[in-house]
């Protein structure tokens, strides 16, 4: 049979998105780099919790991961409207390959101290705050508004394609052949990477062409903000939801080494099952056309949310663990790219890339919820804590829907 007579796939690959050359590099190139993510969550989470013995300090290291975010985020996002982003996405790339690289020669040496990765994962997680408003403002780009919400789930599910292979791929080979192969194996993918993304043509926009300097772009951009009260609403309930939703990444180690016994290939199961939810929510919205209604799909994904990280709390076992783990994911992936597309919609052209670097500062909340996460699972436990942030996130729902009237309208 061919793939394509499948209606959801024929839909995906027949799509304006994966029709254009630039899509198809920046793609591939996505999936490449989400192999490193995937493992560099892996490797950082179980180093950390095998160095500490407990998950409030792989709350902190999570937390420096995407404190990035917050700094650097809306000047993120006004480098990505100022320079070249295809110049932009190999110097990214030069900057994880080089950090892991590092890493793995220290670790080959036997010389990693609980300092070192946490100034190892501040240095990474500073290079993907730089890559997220790049790489999403460039598919817009390429892909046009009619067809953003479509070219960001084909995105999507490149990444989590990627995240998944990775999870398994450090979580295999960190527990048989050491950690600095697993880095080894990851730096090198982020070399492949570089060399897919020197293949994308450049594609001017209107801040390049007519440049300014990047303080006057950041201060449009603040007076934006100021007066587009819909992008103002969306960066504060894209951080409530980053807070208390993202976070439970931060117990997944102890989750899988204490509660399950399952180690660092359990754990890379854990987080390739992660990938896999958001493969399948990006299956889902790569298959839409003019796609409408995202407000209202938003505020379904929040309510959710919140109830599948209380499922994942309540989960007896291994298997009922992975299947609330799976679908927490879709949902977290769904809201990424609904957050993604609805702030790039709600402001002019020449102000999308710093719409995804106001994205990256409001997910830069998420060391706020690393800490409290991590904090709450040394005082009350991994499932209570779970359950007390999938109740906060419903509550953050509700509050949504009653005093942000205007979201189900986008």
């Amino acid at each position: 049979m061919n793939i394509a007579s499948i209606p959801l796939i024929g839909r995906i690959l027949s799509g304006p998105a994966f029709r254009h050359r630039e899509f198809r590099l920046l793609l591939t190139a996505a999936t490449s780099n989400y192999i490193g993510y995937g493992g560099e969550q892996v490797i950082i989470g179980l180093l950390v919790f095998q160095l500490t013995g407990t998950s409030a300090w792989v709350g902190v290291a999570l937390a420096l991961y995407f404190l990035p975010l917050l700094i650097f985020g809306m000047a993120a996002g006004a480098i990505a409207d100022w320079i070249d982003r295809q110049k932009l996405l190999r110097i990214i790339e030069a900057v994880i390959g080089t950090n892991l690289a590092v890493f793995g020669v220290l670790a080959a040496l036997g010389a990693i101290e609980l300092w070192q990765v946490l100034f190892m994962t501040f240095i990474a997680g500073s290079a993907r705050a730089m890559y997220l408003p790049v790489r999403q403002s460039y598919a817009y780009d390429i892909v046009g508004a009619e067809n953003v919400v479509a070219g960001l789930g084909l995105l999507t599910i490149g990444m989590r394609a990627g995240q998944l292979i990775g999870a398994l791929v450090a979580g295999s080979v960190m527990q048989r052949l050491g950690t600095d192969v697993a880095l080894f194996v990851l730096a090198s993918l982020h070399g492949i990477t570089f060399l897919i993304v020197s293949r994308l043509r450049s594609i001017p926009t209107e801040t390049q062409v007519n440049p300014v300097p990047i303080l006057e772009n950041l201060r449009e951009y603040v007076q934006e903000m100021r007066h587009n009260r819909t992008l103002l609403m969306l960066i504060v309930v894209t951080a409530a939801v980053e807070v208390l939703g993202f976070s439970f990444a931060t117990i997944l180690p102890e989750l899988a080494t204490e509660r399950l016994g399952v180690g660092a290939e359990g754990l890379g199961v854990i987080h390739a099952i992660r990938a896999a939810g958001g493969f399948a929510a990006g299956v889902a919205l790569a298959g839409t056309r003019n796609f409408r209604r995202r407000g209202l799909t938003y505020l379904f994904v929040i309510y959710a949310f919140g109830l599948g990280l209380i499922a994942v709390g309540a989960a007896p076992n291994f298997v009922t663990i992975l299947a609330a783990v799976l679908a927490v994911a879709a949902l977290a992936s769904a809201s990424d790219v609904l957050t993604q597309s609805m702030m790039q919609l709600s402001v002019p052209d020449r102000l999308r890339g710093r719409a995804m670097g106001a994205w990256v500062f409001a997910i830069g909340a998420a060391p706020l919820g690393h800490l409290e996460m991590g904090a709450l699972a040394a005082s009350v436990g991994v499932g209570p804590a779970l359950g007390i942030n999938g109740v906060a996130l419903v509550l953050i729902g509700v509050l949504t829907t009653i005093v942000a009237p205007g979201l189900r309208k986008l």
